[in-house]
């Protein structure tokens, strides 16, 4: 650990920073909570310096820092690997290597790489990939219209969610479909999951070549699929049963700026159909998160007051507390939110905020657990750094990174209606 803090800031200082702007919301876009193949080496690639930037880092650095530490045995310094030692190590590898070494292109692969095994959501971006990216959003183009997460059990990208409607579910792709290919490269060559949403954007009407492994399937299967701009209102509701005993249901899908308006005004459109509403149920399964301000906007419509989240720092400290306003809450209505194991990030954040408030009751599988917060640094060379800086606590302090929030009553989800029914009994 303390080789790779040395070398990301020998690395980072290669490349000089612009003042960093802390941004508010999660800026993750992949939510991860447990280690996945998108940290290792690309086996797949043909490149060389990515094997010479791998080598680099844990072999030819290592050695020469031992040489180092050998010569300095007398000075009576630790015997940990320290900045000092990388300077010198890395001295040696760029001026003694047996071939002349591209400096630039050495270090800015090398801290991709180191980078990506921080943690699953920070990322390195060269400035070529991000003028890349750039080429490809603009102009008019497209994504997948899914929500794709790697999967912990083996380097392959699960598919989470399928805007429905989109040219992703004309294809035939569906939620626990896993992608092992994009074109000819192989999931497992990528070094981050934001080179494969890079990989996975083109201009509208191009076609993208995917093989795909379907759930609980051996068998792979080649998908030709189109490009195409498809949107989905990330809000939808409707009310079920009879007479007074008449319930909202609201499915929020992601969110996203106006999420928090849209849920307000559904719930106002329901209160003026049924006046004497019985409960509420928000749907937020497969919801992968977004913008932490519209979630925490949702939660103050039912909190009145105390803190709805706080993010800590390295040590621990308090970077940023939000807390609930009392004007406008509805402190009464019956409140049941559904969750399952997809639902990630600032839904997460949502549910958390009402369970320890005892606002609401959580039904279904625990939560994905993603809460961190992701600053983006850009270079002057263009380049940008993705970087976790804080993680997301709920009002009682309890962490969500890698744990989840845990339901208070268990939903399989394998039989909606039945599910539907213990949900309405919750209320």
């Amino acid at each position: 650990m303390r080789v790779m803090r040395g070398l990301t800031v020998v690395l980072a200082a290669t490349v000089p920073s612009n003042a960093p702007t802390p941004r508010a919301s999660d800026t993750a876009q992949y939510p991860q909570a447990e280690q996945s193949g998108f940290g290792g080496p690309d086996r797949a690639s043909s490149s060389s310096v990515k094997r010479v930037a791998l080598g680099f880092v844990v072999g030819v650095v290592c050695t020469a820092a031992a040489t180092q530490l050998e010569t300095r045995a007398n000075a009576n310094r630790p015997g940990a690997f320290d900045r000092e030692d990388f300077h010198a190590a890395l001295g040696d590898v760029l001026d003694r290597y047996v071939e002349p070494v591209d400096e630039s292109r050495l270090l800015s692969q090398g801290l991709k790489h180191i980078v990506a095994e921080l943690d699953a959501h920070s990322h390195y971006l060269t400035a070529q990939e991000r003028r890349d990216l750039q080429k490809r959003v603009r102009g008019g183009s497209a994504g997948l219209s899914a929500v794709l997460r790697p999967d912990p059990r083996g380097r392959r990208l699960e598919i989470v969610s399928v805007d429905p409607g989109s040219s992703a579910e004309r294809a035939g792709l569906r939620p626990g479909d896993f992608i092992l290919a994009v074109g000819a490269r192989v999931t497992e060559a990528f070094t981050h999951q934001a080179e494969v949403e890079t990989m996975l954007r083109g201009p509208i009407g191009d076609h993208v070549q995917l093989t795909v492994q379907r759930r609980a399937q051996a068998a792979s299967a080649a998908i030709d699929l189109a490009y195409a701009h498809h949107e989905v209102d990330p809000v939808t509701s409707r009310l079920v049963g009879d007479g007074d005993q008449k319930v909202a249901l609201v499915r929020i899908r992601n969110f996203r700026a106006g999420t928090g308006a849209s849920v307000r005004r559904a719930l106002e459109d329901a209160r003026l159909a049924a006046p004497t509403l019985r409960g509420i149920v928000l749907d937020l399964r497969d919801n992968p998160g977004g913008e932490v301000d519209e979630a925490l906007i949702v939660a103050d419509l039912f909190v009145s007051r105390g803190a709805l989240t706080r993010t800590r720092g390295r040590g621990g400290r308090i970077l940023r507390e939000e807390f609930a306003h009392e004007a406008g809450t509805d402190t009464s209505t019956r409140l049941v939110v559904l969750q399952n194991r997809h639902s990630a990030s600032a839904a997460e954040l949502l549910s958390a905020a009402l369970q320890d408030h005892g606002r609401a009751r959580i039904a279904g599988e625990r939560s994905f657990g993603k809460g961190t917060v992701q600053q983006i640094i850009g270079m002057e060379d263009g380049s940008v750094l993705s970087l976790t800086i804080a993680r997301y606590f709920s009002p009682q302090d309890r962490v969500i990174e890698g744990v989840g929030v845990n339901p208070d009553v268990d939903l399989t989800f394998e039989d909606e209606a039945e599910d539907l029914r213990t949900a309405l009994a919750l209320l």
